[in-house]
């Protein structure tokens, strides 16, 4: 009985251990994305079309590397909407149309935060 107790203690703790180490690099990767968003708006509010392109580029290619990752501990659509939503936002800047930029961006954010949300330990999550 107490082997029983001992090893069920161990398997809960390595459990509760992957559990916040994936928890810990979603936060990371969307805190990172939604940081880098932060700052394409910015630089474009500022005029800094160049900047603005480099980061959404940056962007792009950090949600590219961190993909498959992701996509073991996210939802896979929200993952697609996010980059689909990054590619608008790269289209937009080519074509200067700045209306719809804005709006892509935005809706990257939102994107994120859908997700952050969408995976955070709570018990609405739990159900």
């Amino acid at each position: 009985m107490k082997r029983l107790a001992i090893t069920i203690a161990v398997v809960l703790a390595v459990c509760m251990a992957i559990c916040f180490a994936s928890m810990w690099v979603v936060n990371s990767v969307l805190n990172e994305a939604h940081r880098m968003a932060t700052d394409i708006f910015a630089r474009m509010e500022e005029g800094d079309v160049t900047g603005a392109r480099e980061g959404l580029v940056a962007l792009a290619t950090l949600w590219d590397e961190k993909a498959s990752v992701l996509e073991l501990l996210c939802a896979h659509d929200d993952l697609h909407e996010v980059k689909e939503r990054i590619i608008e936002a790269e289209i937009c800047i080519s074509y200067t149309d700045m209306e719809d930029f804005y709006g892509s961006v935005a809706l990257i954010g939102e994107g994120i935060e859908h997700i952050r949300e969408k995976e955070a330990l709570s018990l609405a999550n739990l159900y």
